[in-house]
């Protein structure tokens, strides 16, 4: 099938572990496949492969037998600073029955974001909020507009995202892909330092140092909503360091206190 023909299908975020065989390679290859279409998908993994490799991976569907898929590589991107390869697989040598079997289950998974994203707009009348989230809100919220590197614990490639506010509690996050609720991600990001300034002749010593990179656990929350082709998710900490959350309270404390000079 053509690049160009295979540009015509509605290409799926999936962030789905998989077990690439590859031609000549023994051993399947951990990978992820990021993206999926009728024509088809976008895999990374940390080993290099060959342009125009035959490669295939099972597809796992709920309540089904398995689905393979079978393709070459078309294209290969070295990403240096995830030291991860990202592979352009376009499918081959599909029957007519391969071929609606994989499109229903795009749609499936289509119905299921669609479906998820708007279960966060809704607000239900009598439902109470977890106590992750009430224990969330607890915690005093800051407007943040700051990159974000998120990964998935055992899969090689990272998700860029923005977040939106930070609290020592969690995180909203502006994100191209839907976080699964199960998922253990880590978070890596630093805050602002200016509003550090003023600050330092009055906190000296760790007080007033400049923030560093926060390497941080978390998991998602229900609720998902859209703004712009991406999705808003708020994230709790998991078993945070005392001292990031401490360095988070610095930078709560310093924004209030930023906020207030400016009022």
């Amino acid at each position: 099938m053509a690049a160009s023909n295979r540009r015509s299908f509605f290409r799926q975020p999936m962030l789905l572990r998989i077990s690439l065989r590859v031609s000549g390679v023994r051993a399947p290859v951990a990978a992820t496949l990021v993206d999926l279409s009728g024509g088809g998908g976008m895999v990374t993994a940390r080993t290099m492969l060959k342009h125009h490799s035959p490669v295939e991976f099972d597809l796992p569907r709920e309540g089904m037998p398995h689905l393979r898929l079978a393709g070459k590589i078309r294209k290969v991107n070295f990403i240096p600073g995830e030291r991860t390869f990202k592979y352009a697989v376009e499918f081959e040598g599909q029957t007519e029955e391969e071929r609606e079997a994989l499109l229903r289950f795009i749609i499936e998974e289509q119905r299921r974001s669609i479906s998820v994203a708007k279960r966060g707009d809704e607000e239900p009348q009598k439902a109470k909020p977890s106590t992750r989230l009430q224990e969330q809100r607890a915690h005093r919220r800051i407007d943040v507009n700051i990159p974000v590197r998120i990964s998935i614990r055992d899969v090689p490639s990272v998700m860029e995202a923005v977040a939106i506010d930070v609290s020592t509690g969690g995180a909203r996050i502006l994100i191209e892909h839907v976080l699964r609720q199960e998922w253990l991600v880590t978070l890596r990001f630093t805050l602002p330092s200016d509003v550090l300034r003023g600050h330092e002749r009055r906190t000296p010593g760790r007080h007033g140092s400049p923030f560093e990179e926060i390497k941080i656990d978390a998991r998602a929350l229900p609720g998902v909503k859209q703004q712009r082709g991406k999705y808003i998710q708020s994230l709790v900490w998991v078993h945070p360091d005392p001292a990031l959350t401490a360095e988070i309270n610095r930078f709560v404390q310093a924004s209030q206190l930023a906020s207030l000079r400016r009022a």
